[in-house]
């Protein structure tokens, strides 16, 4: 049984964790609120592009041999449902195909690269780290827009995978 002195010190040190817990929930709200603020600005151009191609009415070829499939996760973090979610849907993707010897992976972020790696490495066409770090800009998009068109691989269609939030 527990003398009163053990009892003391597990309660001021749950109380402490209890603090550093939440400095960290105050911190990772910040830094969530400045996220959201970001995207807000760059969402119509996102929507708008969208907009763009829908009434365009421009398919790709699904079936197509040659495919690029990329995704986007971030380098590190405890969003682990986000990396997994954008990983088991390019898996489910690879295990419908018949051959993915013509498929080739982009991975933006090490989270979807050491999740893919092991079972795609010899699919993986080019892979990106530091990308999200800071806020993201037009000069991180061009930059990867630019490595994979200066690659010597042809697709017929390409695909993007990503977390969408819901917010506005």
């Amino acid at each position: 049984m527990a003398t009163l002195k053990e009892i003391r010190v597990r309660l001021k040190s749950v109380t402490n964790i209890q603090k550093i817990t939440k400095s960290m929930k105050m911190v990772s709200a910040a830094k969530y609120a400045r996220a959201e603020r970001d995207l807000k600005v760059a969402r119509p151009y996102g929507l708008g592009a969208k907009a763009f191609y829908e009434q365009a009415e421009i398919k790709g070829d699904n079936t197509s041999p040659n495919q690029l499939l990329v995704a986007v996760t971030s380098d590190r973090g405890l969003c682990g449902g986000v990396h997994s979610n954008v990983c088991k849907a390019i898996k489910a993707i690879m295990n419908e195909m018949e051959n993915t010897a013509d498929t080739k992976l982009v991975l933006i972020g090490d989270k979807s690269k050491a999740m893919l790696s092991r079972l795609y490495a010899k699919n993986i066409l080019m892979s990106f780290n530091d990308i999200g770090k800071k806020s993201p800009t037009f000069g991180d998009a061009t930059r990867v827009a630019q490595n994979i068109l200066d690659s010597d691989y042809k697709f017929d269609n390409a695909r993007m995978f990503y977390n969408e939030c819901g917010f506005i």
